[in-house]
């Protein structure tokens, strides 16, 4: 934790300058990590250019929202605020940066674990952590069947690398 002068008498200009740099410091040490949220929406059409496609649709889905280039991608969490549903009971979701499946896998994003509040970690990026050539968009696919309803927020953790 940074050590913080007294600011009295003479020599409390050059004190306050201590006190910041001070400060600086602590926030640099302490800002390492990143999260990135972004939301799944089946009311919404995804950033697909020039011709965004519904969210409902078995597709992949990219979001207006970037991871940027050399991040290194560490983990992230799911927070369902609607059930993703559909007709068969049987849709799945999975999100992807750089390959399918490399942030939740279609088993992990099975219809049946996205119920009304269920809290739901990003388990591939915690086995095997990526690092982006590129900046990559947050891609959402819809597997196996369209969906009805849902919204998900999603948080992605990640810190800068080179």
């Amino acid at each position: 934790m940074a050590t913080i002068k007294s600011l009295t008498g003479a020599g409390w200009l050059k004190d306050a300058d201590d006190n910041f740099t001070a400060i600086n410091a602590e926030l640099a040490y302490t800002t390492g990590l990143h999260v990135t949220p972004f939301v799944f929406d089946t009311a919404a059409n995804d950033a697909t250019s020039p011709n965004p496609v519904s969210n409902k649709t078995v597709a992949a889905h990219p979001l207006a929202v970037t991871i940027p280039a050399k991040a290194i991608v560490l983990g992230g969490h799911l927070d369902v605020i609607a059930a993703v549903t559909s007709a068969t009971k049987n849709a799945t979701i999975a999100i992807h940066l750089a390959k399918a499946n490399d942030v939740l896998t279609s088993t992990e994003g099975a219809e049946a674990n996205l119920t009304l509040a269920a809290q739901i970690p990003m388990a591939a990026l915690k086995a095997a952590p990526i690092k982006l050539a590129a900046a990559k968009p947050v891609t959402v696919t819809v597997g196996t069947a369209d969906l009805t309803a849902g919204k998900i927020n999603g948080y992605i953790i990640w810190m800068e690398g080179e």
